[in-house]
Parts: C-alpha cells; structure tokens; sequence
C-alpha cells in the first residue's frame, strides 16, 4: 500500500507538469500574438514543450499500470480469504 502511496504522489507531481507545460503553451502563443517572439522561435518552443509531454505520459501510463495491478492483486487475495 506503501507503493501505492508514493505512484499516486508521483501521478499528482505529473499532472502539476503537465500544467505548466500547457501554461508555457499558452504564454508561447500569447506572446506571438502580442508579436513579442518570431513565428520560427514559437514553433521551436512549443516543439520543446510536445517532448516534454511526451516523457511525461509514458510515465503516468506506467504509474496507472502499477496502480491497476496493485488493486487487481488485492482483489484476489481478499477472494482468497
């Protein structure tokens, strides 16, 4: 349960990064609107910050993966009793 504790934790860690990457996302467009930044220099930004969604998925996925397999595991022991 220890275990489950600590994915959860690093699951809530991910959705705050995922929110600072939109909120980047968004502030790149804002500031090409304001015409603050080149259209080249927004598309650079906002292609950095696809790959940081992209490690961050991946790492959720595995942390929900763990979570499903930890309650499926309870789930049968409790059976068993």
């Amino acid at each position: 349960m220890t275990e489950n504790k600590q994915i959860k934790h690093n699951l809530l860690l991910n959705i705050k990064r995922l929110e600072g990457i939109l909120e980047r996302i968004d502030k790149f467009g804002h500031n090409y609107d304001q015409e603050k930044v080149d259209a080249s220099v927004t598309v650079l930004k906002i292609k950095s910050a696809i790959e940081n969604l992209r490690e961050v998925i991946p790492q959720m996925s595995k942390d929900v993966e763990s979570i499903d397999q930890e309650v499926n595991e309870e789930g049968v022991d409790d059976k068993k009793d």
